[in-house]
């Protein structure tokens, strides 16, 4: 199985935090994403992008990769349990899932959700593929109620 080391595909140090994370993920969409960058290199790194930024911006995640990382990183022969093989294909399927979905997004959208995100009101989003219009349902709702 190869690893890929997303600290160097995000371009931040792998004591980095999340928000500096979180900087680096937005910047590098932003050149990457298919409203700004149509060649396929680009597509393939938008994707390995979007499954750095899932693995690296979820705590538990993260340090079960940093743990593979550090084994990979002596240099010998890494035998990874069967079960961290699997977490680690499981992770990168989620990620494709939300690559996929983010390169549909417009660009704008998706930096949108990505400040939503930021202030935990993702859950306004669930639910519908279009961002704007899932904003627009939640705020309805939210006026419903007065």
């Amino acid at each position: 199985m190869e690893l890929i080391n997303y600290y160097d595909i995000l371009k931040v140090e792998k004591s980095a935090d999340l928000d500096t994370i979180k900087k680096a993920f937005r910047n590098e969409i932003a050149l990457y994403h298919p409203d700004k960058n149509k060649s396929e290199s680009a597509k393939v790194h938008f994707s390995l992008l979007v499954e750095g930024f899932d693995i690296l911006s979820n705590s538990e995640k993260r340090i079960a990769y940093d743990a593979m990382l550090r084994a990979s990183a002596t240099n010998k022969p890494v035998i990874i349990e069967q079960k961290r093989q699997e977490q680690y294909t499981e992770w990168k399927k989620e990620a494709k899932k939300k690559s996929d979905t983010f390169r549909l997004t417009d660009l704008a959208d998706l930096l949108l959700l990505d400040l939503f995100l930021d202030t935990g009101l993702s859950s306004l989003f669930s639910g519908t593929d279009n961002l704007i219009e899932g904003l627009g349902d939640s705020l309805g709702d939210i006026f419903d109620i007065f």
